[in-house]
């Protein structure tokens, strides 16, 4: 999945770290951050669902699409939680 951040201060570049470190600890058991980077004004940090949390992939998803925006604190303003589909 991905979480499209914008740092309400500084540049993207510049909160790269600050950034996988609040997606970590709003993720905490449910996913691990798996990479991190600056596009203009926003960062983008990508992550994987723990598959050990034991409910569907679907509410799994669906969770996430409302908890990381809710639990995000203030230095952030989340633009969009997806997720990242392969071909």
């Amino acid at each position: 999945m991905r979480v499209v951040l914008e740092p309400v201060s500084g540049t993207a570049k510049d909160n790269l770290e600050r950034a996988r470190l609040e997606i970590e600890r709003v993720l905490a058991f449910r996913g691990s951050v798996t990479g991190v980077k600056a596009e203009g004004k926003r960062i983008i940090v990508e992550f994987e669902i723990n598959p050990k949390w034991d409910l569907p992939m679907a509410e799994k998803v669906s969770y996430l699409e409302e908890w990381i925006p809710a639990k995000v604190k203030v230095v952030f303003k989340v633009v969009s939680v997806s997720r990242i589909c392969s071909s």
